[in-house]
């Protein structure tokens, strides 16, 4: 039989679409020899028709055919490829591994040892963590261990950003060590507030491993289960009339298809590459003469004012360049005042004349944060300013462009591809000053704790 060749790669890649999902390379008995997945499964499988690395190279030569599940978000598509990986072993998943083991979510269990795991004997709130399972633990031992895995995951990266997508759907306790207060996860609702506390004033543990629950049902690939058992408890409160339960059950459920709605969440979310077709569209959007190389992102974070801190990433060449990410502590301005925070944090950044000049800006803001970016920058760099709903989701784009007045266009009328370059340069500066602000809160309490 025939196998495949990069004339006949490139005309089946022709048929894929630019959406997320697995691929898979199948042998001339329809066996997977390689299972992949892409945010843009086009983009991705495209590049193999220019490999270089010689085991690519025999993957596609052993290859007769090759296939693809379109999933509606990256995160689904994480999930389908640990699944069918985990099912089919493709000798390829493995070659091309190197040394580098896979990633498992590892779900402790009630009471298991303090020795094993460094965390607290009897503990009565499971933990989430992720391992390199030794491949040859097998399943008698996972079990005696006290511990339950879901994987193999392939993307360290990807499944981290997963996690933290569910974590604000389903709080749970990632604290080392019990403590006397409520940790910064607990007051931010990343936590329930009371699993890590030595004396808990309100162990809700019902609440706490339905949660475990459901991160377990979403890793193995059981959303939709997961979905009808909310729905159903939702029906079963509102019968007994406990309208706010029921009301907080269903803002979970809207928020588990939201994550699986939103295509490019992982990306957005993790700081990944942004594609030469996103900094194209951009120059066409802005009217550039050339795609912008160096991207600068800032973001403001506090929580009632406390600690304010700004952050600001930096993509080059659509790669995030984080040996120039710059952390900012917040002295001048008052707190909550996020517009003279901003305009602090620039002021500081322009004068360093030995950084790069940004051939475009994006801040976390709206007009009040744009008008302190022209103010500070000039008419010298395009500026983008994101503005957020009242559900922290972007709404509008403020945009200056040379010396001409500032124009708006919502979010969701943008071209695709510039929609995914605003999105994913504001999350990652977002999540580069949520952990500036996260470890100098963490500095605070462990001196309190200290103290007692």
């Amino acid at each position: 039989m025939p196998r495949m060749d990069i004339t006949t790669l490139k005309n089946v890649t022709n048929k894929f679409p630019k959406k997320p999902g697995i691929y898979r390379f199948l042998d001339p008995h329809q066996k997977p020899i390689y299972i992949g997945k892409a945010s843009n499964l086009k983009n991705r499988v495209i590049s193999y028709a220019r490999p270089i690395d010689s085991r690519i190279v025999a993957m596609v030569s052993d290859a007769k055919s090759l296939t693809f599940t379109e999933t509606g978000s990256d995160i689904e598509a994480l999930i389908l490829e640990s699944q069918l990986v985990k099912k089919y072993l493709p000798k390829f998943n493995i070659m091309l591994r190197d040394d580098k083991q896979y990633f498992f979510v590892a779900f402790t269990q009630p009471n298991f040892s303090k020795k094993k795991l460094g965390g607290q004997a009897d503990e009565q709130f499971p933990r989430i963590f992720l391992t390199h399972q030794p491949q040859q633990t097998t399943r008698n031992k996972r079990q005696a261990s006290g511990i339950e895995y879901i994987g193999p995951f392939t993307e360290g990266t990807a499944l981290k950003t997963t996690l933290r997508a569910l974590r604000r759907i389903f709080p749970y306790c990632t604290c080392k060590q019990k403590h006397n207060v409520m940790c910064l996860n607990g007051h931010i609702g990343a936590c329930l507030g009371f699993c890590c506390l030595k004396k808990p004033e309100n162990p809700n543990r019902k609440s706490y491993l339905s949660n475990i629950r459901a991160i377990k049902e979403v890793l193995s690939g059981k959303r939709t289960s997961l979905i009808k058992r909310l729905e159903k408890e939702m029906k079963e409160r509102g019968k007994r009339l406990k309208l706010e339960e029921a009301s907080a059950i269903q803002g979970k459920i809207e928020k588990v298809r939201r994550v699986f709605e939103n295509a490019q969440i992982i990306q957005r979310m993790s700081g990944e590459r942004i594609p030469d077709s996103s900094r194209e569209s951009i120059k066409t959007f802005l009217g550039l003469a050339k795609n912008p190389v160096r991207i600068e992102g800032y973001d403001v974070a506090h929580i009632q004012g406390k600690h304010t801190v700004g952050a600001m990433v930096v993509f080059n060449n659509g790669m995030p360049d984080k040996n120039s990410y710059r952390k900012f502590k917040i002295h001048s301005s008052k707190p909550g005042d996020d517009t003279g925070a901003l305009r602090e944090m620039l002021t500081r950044r322009i004068k360093h004349a030995e950084w790069p000049a940004p051939d475009l800006v994006i801040i976390d803001g709206g007009m009040g944060q744009l008008n302190v970016a022209i103010e500070i920058f000039g008419n010298n760099h395009p500026l983008i300013a994101l503005t957020k709903n009242n559900k922290h989701q972007g709404d509008l784009v403020l945009v200056s462009v040379s010396k001409k007045k500032p124009a708006q266009y919502p979010l969701s009328g943008l071209p695709e591809e510039v929609k995914n370059l605003i999105l994913s340069v504001d999350a990652e500066a977002h999540r580069f000053a949520i952990g500036f602000y996260r470890s100098l809160h963490k500095r605070e309490m462990r001196g309190k704790v200290g103290r007692q």
